[in-house]
């Protein structure tokens, strides 16, 4: 088996890496390079081969020692490959041998497709690591409006039903700095964000949609104020079996009650049916947003907290 190889950002061959991400079978946008630029001051690599398996690598400086974190806004991380390694036990023991053994401390998600090949690892053979579960839910796209709608919950239906003929409109947003006002107010305050976070925020929104993979819509009503409003970034390839839509930020207003992010989903959910693809609400463990993304049948696929 190739050995695993730690790679300083400066030493890692950009094209290379991205070429692996895209290829993988679970390729998630996190884990290319621009993204993983934006979101974190330092990121390294472990590397398999000739690029035949990444695992980005977030580092915090200590005094004394190094650590390895999460960044915000980037969900599920771990191993991606397009090949056979991503399935082999071998691999998840040389990735957490080599972890434990470089770093003292360490903090990071592991994505779905390779979640319980970590956990099984660790639970096997490193007790001092703690494997937390984390709910991540998704929704099918491949089946036809109807047939998704008969799974949404009685509350859901409801609430669609009681704003069937009130004077919405729905459409591209194109002022972020509308869209980051709205969202500082309804969102952030209540998270505790910083100033560095909605620069993260920006920067994100921004390079996703000058690469074309991103797009803003809101919910406005006959004042042209907006009521709702969500991101979502593109994410497929060839490679991949689904193609994967991430609803990475939104937010609503208290013009009217919670209804209104329900409306713009489901105008989302219609716009989008019947095709290879999957709508990723990315989380979550709070009790009222997972019972939201399940109110339209979304189902769990949840990923892997790993700490040291």
């Amino acid at each position: 088996m190739k050995k695993i190889k730690f790679l300083n950002n400066k030493e890692i061959n950009r094209i290379q890496w991205d070429k692996c991400v895209l290829n993988s079978i679970n390729s998630k946008v996190y884990a290319l390079s621009w993204y993983l630029d934006i979101v974190s001051d330092e990121w390294n690599g472990l590397v398999y081969g000739d690029y035949e398996l990444v695992f980005p690598i977030v580092i915090k400086k200590k005094l004394f020692f190094n650590n390895i974190i999460h960044p915000l806004f980037c969900q599920q991380l771990g191993p991606f490959s397009p090949s056979p390694l991503l399935l082999n036990p071998g691999t998840f023991f040389d990735i957490i041998f080599f972890l434990d053994n470089k770093f003292k401390k360490f903090e990071f998600s592991i994505n779905h497709d390779c979640s319980k090949f970590f956990k099984k690892q660790i639970q096997d053979s490193y007790p001092h690591i703690k494997c937390i579960d984390r709910v991540n839910l998704e929704l099918d796209l491949i089946k036809d409006y109807e047939s998704i709608f008969d799974n949404y919950t009685t509350n859901a239906k409801r609430h669609l039903k009681k704003n069937q003929d009130s004077n919405f409109s729905i459409r591209e947003m194109h002022d972020l700095d509308n869209f980051m006002n709205i969202f500082r107010k309804y969102v952030g305050i209540k998270a505790n964000l910083k100033s560095h976070h909605y620069s993260i925020i920006i920067d994100l929104i921004s390079k996703c949609l000058e690469k074309d993979v991103g797009y803003l819509s809101a919910l406005y009503n006959w004042r042209e104020e907006v009521l709702a409003m969500n991101f979502i970034v593109k994410c497929g390839t060839l490679k991949m079996p689904k193609s994967r839509d991430i609803l990475l930020f939104n937010a609503s207003s208290k013009l009217i009650q919670s209804n209104a992010m329900t409306i713009l989903v489901d105008h989302y959910i219609q716009q989008e049916c019947l095709k290879n693809k999957v709508l990723d609400f990315e989380g979550s463990n709070i009790s009222g947003v997972k019972r939201f993304y399940k109110s339209f049948g979304a189902i769990e696929r949840n990923y892997l907290h790993i700490k040291k």
